[in-house]
């Protein structure tokens, strides 16, 4: 079964979650209640943004796919630097992230890997080049002849 990615708007959404996660950094938040549900939600996180990632890989034909490709790195960058603000203990909530730094930073290193992989689409890609042309010169002679 084959299933369709409306990529703006998850990535508009995952974007959003992200945001909601590093700000709830910034508040006196209990561990014992959001410590495994943060974990979920990076798991969570970390498998969306693959299947954006596979999705824009299998269809180059996408509009606006070179924004969509950067729009991701956008989200990536943005993942990266909450994952960073959970190594290094940030906020209350942070502190809780200490000890099982293991897992952060195998977070760290997918973030990095999906990171290459995006850059090295947009580095293989050939950049759409709008030339403003809708009709070839021949066209448009043919079009004004009369």
């Amino acid at each position: 079964m084959s299933k369709r990615i409306h990529i703006e708007d998850t990535l508009f959404f995952l974007q959003s979650r992200i945001k909601l996660l590093s700000d709830g950094l910034v508040l006196t938040l209990e561990p014992d209640l959001f410590l495994e549900s943060y974990l979920q939600d990076l798991d969570h996180l970390q498998a969306c943004i693959g299947s954006c990632i596979h999705a824009i890989q299998e269809n180059d034909k996408y509009i606006d796919w070179e924004e969509q490709v950067k729009n991701l790195i956008d989200l990536e960058d943005t993942f990266a630097a909450l994952i960073e603000d959970l190594m290094q203990g940030k906020g209350t909530l942070g502190v809780a992230f200490i000890p099982i730094s293991e897992k952060l930073d195998h977070y760290k290193t997918l973030s990095k890997e999906r990171r290459q992989q995006l850059n090295q689409l947009l580095s293989i890609h050939p950049e759409e080049q709008d030339n403003g042309m809708v009709v070839s010169p021949q066209e448009l002679r043919e079009l004004l002849q009369d």
